[in-house]
């Protein structure tokens, strides 16, 4: 029996920070930030209530730049991707799982920098393409690398090669 699964998400919501990006040993651009999503609903009196989510959200490669370059605090976005759940054993021997965000394609929901895209010639939705060379990195993203110049965290670069999504 041959089923067909997926494993996709899409998420509009608002970054909590500036992306956090790193170039891993192997060469490959990696950037992760967090991404808040609101739920609205009604309690039991009837009164509407609001639930925010924070999501973990991670790129790699050609996306991972355009992150870097085009993504600050508080813009809304539509991250389309898939889901990861990492598993590893803290410093006090206990197993822990994160749930993150493998990062495909966005889309900007708000104003915020289409007209820089538009300037750039490039669309307000994103998706990765492989490239065969590095696109050259602006001072905006050189600023933001020496400002995070601490290593995503150590787990990313254990499990970065196995798990990179292209």
């Amino acid at each position: 029996m041959n089923i067909n699964t997926s494993n996709f998400i899409n998420l509009i919501g608002r970054l909590g920070d500036t992306p956090k990006t790193t170039t891993l040993p192997s060469g490959t651009v990696a950037t992760e930030f967090s991404l808040a999503t609101n739920n609205y609903y009604r309690d039991r009196d009837g009164n509407r209530q609001e639930q925010t989510d924070w999501h973990r959200v991670k790129a790699y490669g050609k996306l991972a730049e355009l992150f870097d370059q085009h993504l600050d605090r508080g813009e809304q976005v539509s991250i389309v991707g898939s889901m990861r759940y990492r598993k590893w054993v803290d410093k006090y021997d206990q197993t822990r799982v994160v749930a993150e965000v493998i990062a495909q394609s966005f889309s900007f929901i708000g104003g915020g920098n289409r007209r820089q895209l538009n300037d750039h010639n490039m669309s307000s939705s994103m998706v990765a393409e492989p490239s065969a060379s590095s696109a050259m990195v602006d001072a905006r993203t050189e600023r933001r690398r020496e400002q995070t110049a601490a290593p995503l965290d150590a787990s990313v670069l254990e499990t970065a090669n196995e798990e990179l999504p292209f």
